[in-house]
């Protein structure tokens, strides 16, 4: 008996416990939450000011062991609640949140949330689809250490109305932070999207869709990390434009070193088509380092405000002009501060016919506006480009067959309909034709001027033809090739040397230091002027 009783204490101050544990808890999952909000709001506001969203909470009920409340989304059109996103949201408090007890999940949290898109004037059409259930459900786990891990699903669709019809896979999607959005972790993974008429004559299918981020928030208010999008193979069927590619991918990859920010941004495609042909893959690799990252930051903060401001006036070309303004006057010289390195490499174009490429590569000074406006008007362009560049390295292929080819498919795509081979080959000669008439231009010398020779004398003319010549290209096998390396105060280009101002000066962007220009100052005349007579002195008549 005495045993029984003691266990039945034994319960009573365990379920006492977790019952005041509960409660308690519960006031710091509402705090928690509203704070997980106006953070969110924050955060984009300050990324992402041209989505227009805002979020806020709703209808709070709090009990002892679980509460509810509403997540109300809307956006700045928005004309009222019949025009917002609403998610029902059941929360259940810890230190054990019964949801997560039935998972055999035995660690303490602050609370587990269940979110579910709820029906309303917005979404009613959306549930229709989905036969009355909620097209976005899932659940969140709230840790101690303010953590927040969520996991939601959205629904697969098969959906036909009239002459149209959806087939949607599903999609996962996990999304990992803390609740200052700190370090946010996310993933959207979905297999399947065709959208076509119901004929089948126009429609879009897209296959394997993935998107991954995993960044954190620097002190200067922007994130840094990895970040990934993938679609592994799309087919767009749209009369005159019908076209398809594969793997397009989108990867960024930023650091912050000390004070500087390094990172790369790279484009990929595997293979593009258009009616029929097959236009090409490509890959462009974009690197920056020792960027300047209180100067990126202040960028980013005052970009964003002024983006937000222009969409909040309605006038965001004016936004877009001020912006532009300040990258020039005010963003590009802090950002600059540190010396970094730009280069595009590798960045490629290929074909069936052949593949062309460009790199590059240049490293700034610290960028003075007013020294660099000062010697760019004293004839000192030479001066001016050394303030800014440190170096600069240039190398550009263009292959001629597949400038060819790329020349003809464009003018088919042009026409809006797909040839035969008789019909393409006829386009190849016109575009080799057409490449013909560049290459004469590409292959010319950069240092003379086809209006300059109009004025010259047959003699001149004749002197100038004995000269070396110094192609802006030069012609190697089935190639064109371009090379530009400045250090110091030396260029070369495609393999001859000159000092800065002697470049420029031949190609006409500053004067030559020994030419002066002479005016002569011309006599000025100036007529005699009679003085008028004082007043009441007699004015003499002319005689007769």
């Amino acid at each position: 008996m005495k045993k029984s009783l003691v266990a039945v204490g034994v319960i009573i101050a365990v379920g006492a416990a977790w019952t005041g544990a509960s409660w308690y808890t519960g006031s710091k999952v509402e705090k928690e939450l509203n704070k997980v909000i106006s953070n969110t709001n924050a955060f984009f506001s300050a990324n992402a000011p041209e989505a227009g969203l805002t979020f806020k909470v709703e209808n709070f009920k709090r009990g002892v062991f679980s509460s509810q409340a509403n997540i109300v989304i809307s956006a700045a059109e928005s004309a009222g609640p019949d025009e917002t996103i609403v998610f029902n949201t059941d929360i259940d408090h810890g230190p054990f949140p019964l949801s997560q007890v039935a998972k055999f999940n035995l660690m303490p949290k602050l609370g587990a949330a269940h979110i579910e898109l709820a029906n309303n004037a917005s979404t009613k059409e959306l549930f229709e689809i989905t036969k009355g259930k909620p097209f976005i459900s899932g659940d969140a786990v709230i840790g101690y250490s303010k953590s927040i891990d969520s996991d939601l699903e959205l629904l697969p669709i098969e959906y036909s109305k009239e002459d149209a019809s959806v087939s949607f896979s599903g999609s996962k999607m996990v999304f990992n932070t803390t609740s200052d959005l700190e370090k946010v972790d996310a993933s959207l993974i979905t297999d399947n999207l065709v959208i076509q008429k119901a004929d089948k004559s126009e429609g879009m299918t897209l296959k394997g869709l993935k998107l991954i981020s995993n960044v954190t928030k620097t002190q200067y208010g922007f994130y840094t990390g990895k970040q990934e999008f993938v679609i592994a193979d799309t087919d767009f069927n749209i009369p005159e434009v019908k076209f398809s590619f594969k793997n397009l991918a989108i990867n960024s990859d930023t650091v912050l070193e000390k004070e500087t920010v390094k990172g790369n941004l790279a484009y990929s495609i595997d293979g593009l088509t258009a009616l029929g042909q097959n236009l090409g893959s490509g890959k462009a690799v974009l690197s920056i380092d020792k960027l300047d990252a209180k100067a990126l930051g202040q960028f980013v903060e005052q970009y964003n405000k002024a983006l937000a401001e222009g969409l909040a006036s309605g006038n965001p070309s004016a936004a877009g002009e001020q912006i532009a303004m300040d990258i020039v006057t005010k963003t590009l010289p802090q950002l600059l501060q540190s010396k970094p390195t730009f280069s595009i490499s590798p960045a490629y174009w290929k074909n069936d016919a052949g593949q062309s490429s460009i790199d590059l590569s240049m490293t700034f000074n610290k960028w003075n506006q007013d020294e660099l406006t000062s010697l760019a008007l004293s004839n000192k362009v030479d001066e001016a480009v050394k303030s800014l560049l440190t170096s600069f390295d240039f190398n550009f292929t263009l292959n001629k067959p597949m400038a060819i080819e790329l020349l003809a498919q464009a003018a088919i795509l042009d026409q809006g309909k797909a040839v035969d081979a008789e019909i393409k080959k006829q386009y190849v000669e016109q575009a080799t034709a057409e490449f013909e008439q560049a290459q004469m231009m590409l292959t010319s010398d950069m240092f003379s001027s086809p209006f300059e020779e109009m004025f010259m004398t047959d003699e001149e003319r004749a002197e100038k033809a004995k000269q070396k010549k110094s192609p802006w290209m030069v012609e190697k096998g089935n190639d064109l090739t371009m090379t530009i390396k400045f250090a110091g105060n030396d260029i070369t280009f495609n393999a001859d040397k000159y000092t800065l101002a002697d470049f420029l000066t031949k190609m006409k962007i500053m004067s030559s230091p020994e030419s002066t220009l002479d005016y002569e100052e011309e006599e000025i005349i100036v007529p005699e002027v009679e003085e008028a007579p004082a007043e009441g002195a007699e004015i003499a008549q002319p005689a007769n």
